[in-house]
Formats: structure tokens, sequence, C-alpha cells
């Protein structure tokens, strides 16, 4: 297995276990019996671990390689999916998706910081392709949720088999990164004040990334309480969507080629928000789940492109890491702001506001990628002078 291909595997497992963990969400509320809001606050309590993690991750990541930092955050992570399944009060699932959040964090910075090294060292775009993996992983994890359902098996038995399948994997996968270095390559470390168009990328990574959880963290619960679908069908809110974003990220690399990272951010995002106002209007199930694999296909390259814009802003290192902690913040942020303000004004209109958030992403794409190729010029021009 070459470092390539184990770096999607390691995006796959990420995604596996997040899908594993979304399309439970409904039934860990349900077993406690708690508001929208309660749940949007224990995701921020997921959302807090997380928040402290990244930043302490990028340092790590300063020190020691992304290979190393990838695999160790892997095996802490993997088993952590009980401690929420199983969590027998609203506070101790705070409590645990503290933990759970820091663990997938780091992972996260980790895995996406070595796929940019590996990106550099083979010397043309694999970014989509690697998140084709996180999709196809989230795929996979909710639908063996749905699959338990469907056959009446215990959503906590499947998601502590899923876990453990997934840590034995892991432990394969991981071994296999490769050496390629995640450091900045001016060696400058931590964060470096952005520019303007590093700014703007990072802004729209926000408002992609707060997008893509609200997806995950909300398509089931608004599937099931919302439109009556049944325990298994709404599972398949988030599997669907994970499968138009792996199905779009198979073929992201090649069209960046061919139209551009601006069309292709802006022509996606245009897509995200028709879909998405098509589910909400309409609010059929099965429309639903048809919408959310279009939102999927739409969003799917975002954030892979935003990416490798910031990558290509000198001093690339700084541009990444500014633009990661931006949009990992509206990641972990968003879906609880929709949980609090869907018990204020219910959860379809807060749904509502994301369509704003994709148009604004779709007016705005092709000016990051002008913003991207000016930063990277301005810094060549000096130089040559």
């Amino acid at each position: 297995m070459t470092p390539r291909w184990a770096t999607f595997g390691a995006f796959f497992l990420n995604g596996a276990m997040i899908g594993t963990w979304v399309a439970q969400i409904a039934f860990v509320q349900d077993r406690l019996d708690v508001s929208k809001a309660t749940i949007g606050l224990a995701l921020l309590c997921m959302a807090t671990g997380a928040m402290i993690a990244m930043p302490l991750t990028g340092q790590i990541l300063d020190r020691r390689s992304s290979a190393l930092v990838t695999r160790t955050a892997a095996l802490v992570y993997l088993p952590l999916l009980a401690l929420p399944l199983f969590a027998p009060s609203p506070v101790l699932l705070g409590l645990a998706l503290v933990a759970f959040g820091a663990a997938n964090g780091a992972m996260d910075v980790a895995m996406n910081a070595h796929g940019v090294a590996v990106e550099r060292t083979i010397g043309k775009p694999i970014m989509s392709s690697l998140h084709a993996g996180w999709s196809f992983g989230g795929l996979a994890g909710s639908g063996g949720v749905a699959l338990a359902i469907a056959l009446g098996v215990d959503p906590r038995a499947e998601g502590v088999v899923a876990s453990g399948v997934l840590w034995l994997m892991a432990l394969a996968i991981t071994a296999r990164l490769g050496s390629a270095s995640a450091h900045s390559e001016d060696g400058s470390g931590g964060f470096a004040l952005p520019s303007r168009g590093v700014l703007l990328i990072g802004a729209l990574c926000f408002l992609v990334m707060v997008t893509e959880g609200a997806m995950g963290d909300w398509s089931g619960i608004y599937l099931k309480n919302d439109l009556g679908a049944s325990g298994s069908a709404a599972a398949t809110g988030f599997a669907g969507f994970s499968l138009g974003m792996a199905l779009a990220r198979i073929t992201g690399d090649e069209l960046n080629r061919r139209w551009g990272a601006g069309r292709l951010l802006s022509g996606g995002m245009a897509l995200v928000t028709v879909a998405l106002a098509s589910v909400l209007l309409i609010g059929e199930p099965v429309v639903a789940v048809i919408g959310f694999a279009l939102i999927g296909v739409g969003i799917a390259n975002a954030v892979p492109l935003l990416f490798s814009a910031a990558g290509r802003v000198p001093p690339s290192g700084p541009s990444l890491a500014a633009v990661f902690t931006v949009g990992y913040t509206g990641f972990i942020v968003g879906p609880p702001l929709i949980g609090v303000l869907a018990d204020a004004i219910s959860l379809p209109a807060a749904l509502g506001v994301l369509c704003a958030a994709g148009l604004a992403v779709t007016l705005l794409g092709g000016r990051a990628a002008a913003a991207e190729e000016g930063a990277r010029r301005a810094a060549v021009q000096p130089e040559a002078a």
C-alpha cells in the first residue's frame, strides 16, 4: 500500500467513525428523552473538545511527523464511540463528547496536514480524492447503522463492533503512511497574520463547513422528527449525503483541471443552495434523501479546493493553518448553533439559513480563486525584482 492510498484509508476510517456517530444522534436523543437544544449543547461539548485539541495538534505537527501524529490520533480516537453511545445522562453525554471531539479534531487536523504533504510530494492534485475516502467512510458508517436498525440490532452494539473493526483496520493502514513532512517550508511554525486573500478563503471555508456539519448532524433528525421517517430511513439521510460527496470527489481533481477552481466551487455551491431549498419547501422524505445526496454532490469539492488554494498562498504553512482554523470552527460550532436556533424557530427554518450561506459562496467563489492567484503573484514579483 502506497502512502497516498494509506492516507486515503485514514480519511476513510475517520469518515466511517463520524458516519456511525451522526447516524445514531437521533437514537441518543430518543434514549435520553432530551430536546433539540440539549442535543445541540452536547454537540457544542464535542466542538469544545475539538477546539482544544486542534491548535495543540498543530503545535505537535511542527515537531513530529504528520504520519506519526495521524497514526497516534487514529488509534486513540477509534475506540471512543462507546462513550457517547452509553452515556446515561445528558451531562455525562456532554463530557463523553468532549473527549470524543478532542480525539476526532486531532485526527482530522493530522490527516489533512499529511494529505497536503503527500500532495506536494506527488506533485499533482489529490485532495479531492482523499476527501472521497472520508465520504466513502461516512457512507459505510451510516449505512451500517441503517442496516443494524432495520435488522433490529441495538445501535449501541453496532457502534461498539464498528469502532473495534475500524481500530484493527487503522492498526494496519496507518503503519504505511510514509515519510512525507507537513512542516512549514519556512520553518516558521504556528500561525501568521493572514492576508486578505487568505481571510476570504477562510470565510468561505467557514460557510461551507457550517453547511457540511449541519447536514451531518441534523439531516437524520430532520427526516425523523420533522418529516416522520422511520429510524432506518432517517439514517439514510446522511448516507445519501455521503454517497453524493463520494461520487463527486472521485472526479473532483479532473473537474478542477478542466473547469478551474473558481467555476467548480461556485457551480457546486449553487447546486447546494437549490437542492436544500427544494428539500425544505417540498418536505417529503424521499425528496429529502435525494436532495441530501445532491447537496453532497455540490459541496463535495469545496473544502478540498479551498484547502489547496490556501496551501498555494505563500507562506503556505501559515496560510493553510489559518484556513484550517477558521473552516473547522464553522464545522464544529455551526451544528450546535443550528440546534439552538431550531428550538427557537423550528429546524426547517434553521436549515433555511444555510441557503444564504450557499448563495454567498456561489457569488464569491470566483473571487476567492482570484484572490489566491493575486496573492501568489504578489509573493513572486518581489523575488523576480
